[in-house]
């Protein structure tokens, strides 16, 4: 009995480590020279669930306690066509099971986002892409969410200090 306790200790984070599987595009880029990134992990989702639940918000609090962690990667002067083919062949690989919900196109921007539903721990990824004259920016979302609240992530914004 011990021992089957210790396998499930040694595999059991590999096992969750394999159903997200972006961490290697997003780690790939994150030390690439060109790119930006910018990583929030769970104890700042913690953190900010527990900060909008001061306020009240009790559905954006719910949303921010889900996610584990957001990934936002962006081109800098980094080799964009190498990104968009390593981002759309993590998104279409089969193996994967990325579905594309929604592509969006204006003013040469190309905006595609992009659904993963693990079945191990009933977690979520989005993926989501943009690209054009403007910008070329990855967000990788991971955790347990409600895609129609997802939006609401937009409207968190950082208080501006006058210094």
């Amino acid at each position: 009995m011990k021992r089957i306790l210790i396998l499930l200790l040694v595999v059991l984070p590999f096992l969750a480590r394999a159903q997200n599987v972006s961490w290697r595009f997003f780690d790939r880029y994150s030390k690439a020279e060109g790119f930006s990134c910018v990583q929030m992990e769970r104890k700042m989702m913690r953190m900010m669930s527990r900060q909008a639940a001061e306020k009240g918000d009790k559905k954006l609090a719910e949303l921010l306690d889900g996610i584990q962690y957001i990934r936002i990667m962006a081109l800098d002067g980094g080799d964009r066509t190498q990104f968009l083919k390593d981002a759309e062949e993590l998104a279409s690989d089969p193996v994967f099971k990325f579905q594309l919900v929604m592509s969006e196109s204006s003013d040469g921007q190309t905006t595609r986002f992009y659904l993963r539903e693990a079945v191990f721990n009933n977690y979520s990824e989005l993926l989501m892409l943009t690209y054009g004259p403007k910008e070329t920016v990855a967000v990788n979302i991971y955790g347990r969410f409600d895609l129609k609240q997802v939006s609401r992530l937009s409207t968190i914004r950082p208080k501006r200090t006058n210094e």
